[in-house]
């Protein structure tokens, strides 16, 4: 077998989960001119827009996130430099998203974020969320969750879930690199509790739950060459998670660093099928270069152990980490990388980017025995929607070694 698999299944699921903070913070009130004095009653009446969503609350559908079930429902940062909203606020965003691995579409989210109460110290405000997707090649995935922000965000709680049907091309051994298209169905929950210790430090459990289940798209007489046993599979873990966040913004950053670790293990002592660990650790820093040039900067590990099944390896062209591969074309047990993209504001309105990247990966399928070494680069361009919180929509068009390369469209930053 080689390169296995498209991780890419559950991205549009992130949206589903959207203000949950999925990978990022969650929602921030969107600009809007300052309201002339009201009475009471209407001062807290919601507030309902449609808007361009904000990167932090909902997840860049370029992002393709794993295949796993378990991970479609994983949360992300803190909140640095956010505000509780001053009252309610109700907003359903259109959100356009392409990718390689599953075509083009269109998803949507709602988000409902809940008013601060008098007195209360400023933190991010309580939110809801739901929302899903659909693409051109049949794929679709919807959800909805909650996270909650408890003793002026000293506690921080997520519930999310997430179910769908991801169609794409699982990637098998051969001279031809022949592909077989398959269909995969999944459900998948999460819970996660984290305490505040000071300094923009977090510390949590979290527990996840999924199922998933693939299959062929069409009926022939390839089998789909995995094990027969992930074919059908539930996943349990319980997780570790630790952060933290001194970004200026959660939308545009342009000064501090972001450092997120989790340590997830799935065991069969938890109804898990399987019996494996998992870790993953980002870095980012942020630097301005000058007042409309921003450098970031970032790094990215991951290691599986010895058990997992192949859609909860460590797969290049995920997590807009080494952008320009089809995620699947490069899987491991274990995977690192560094890239680095300019920003440049050329225009009020307007946002330039270069991007450059390197990955090292051992091919866990595949004929070579060797370690090898991943390029990619490419160049982007961002229309500021929002210029109060810098929420952009992004077009990127990425290329990698061996002729490979794609386009993506999402809304927020890449990291």
């Amino acid at each position: 077998m080689r390169s296995l698999v498209t991780r890419m299944a559950i991205q549009g699921a992130t949206l589903a989960v959207a203000a949950v903070a999925l990978a990022q913070a969650p929602l921030a009130p969107t600009p809007t001119p300052t309201p002339a004095a009201a009475p009471t009653a209407a001062a807290n009446r919601p507030t309902v827009r449609v808007v361009p969503p904000a990167p932090g609350s909902v997840p860049d559908p370029s992002q393709t996130l794993p295949l796993n079930p378990v991970e479609a429902v994983q949360t992300g940062s803190s909140t640095a430099g956010a505000k509780k909203a001053a009252k309610s606020e109700f907003v359903i965003a259109p959100i356009p998203l392409s990718n390689p691995a599953i075509g083009s579409g269109l998803g949507f989210a709602a988000v409902y974020t809940l008013a601060s109460k008098p007195g209360e110290k400023a933190s991010p405000p309580t939110t809801l969320g739901a929302g899903g997707f659909y693409t051109s090649n049949g794929s679709w995935a919807g959800g909805a969750g909650v996270k909650l922000y408890l003793k002026e965000d000293r506690y921080r709680v997520t519930l999310a879930s997430a179910l769908g049907d991801i169609r794409y091309d699982l990637f098998a051994a051969g001279p031809n690199g022949k592909s077989i298209p398959i269909t995969q169905e999944f459900v998948g929950a999460l819970s996660e509790f984290m305490v505040g210790l000071g300094k923009r430090w977090y510390l949590g459990l979290q527990a996840t739950y999924g199922t998933t289940k693939v299959g062929r798209q069409k009926a022939g007489n390839e089998s789909i060459p995995v094990p027969p046993a992930q074919l059908d599979v539930t996943l349990v873990a319980l997780g570790l998670k630790g952060e933290r966040d001194s970004r200026d913004s959660v939308f545009y950053p342009t000064t501090g660093s972001r450092l997120q670790l989790l340590i997830n293990h799935n065991d069969t002592a938890f109804g898990s099928d399987y019996t494996y660990a998992k870790t993953t650790v980002t870095y980012s820093d942020y630097t301005r270069l000058s007042e409309p040039v921003v450098l970031a900067v970032q790094g990215a590990g991951c290691y599986a152990s010895t058990g997992a099944p192949f859609y909860d390896l460590c797969i290049f062209g995920t997590q807009n980490v080494l952008r320009g591969y089809t995620a699947g074309r490069y899987i491991d047990r274990w995977t690192v990388a560094a890239q680095a993209e300019a920003r440049w504001r050329f225009a009020r309105r307007w946002i330039t980017t270069a991007f450059l990247g390197v990955g090292e990966v051992k091919p866990e399928y595949g004929p070579s025995p060797d370690t090898e070494v991943v390029p990619a680069g490419g160049v982007g361009l961002q229309w500021i929607a929002a210029e109060e919180n810098m929420i952009t929509v992004r077009v990127d068009y990425a290329v990698g070694k061996d002729g490979s390369h794609a386009f993506y469209v999402g809304i927020g930053q890449a990291f």
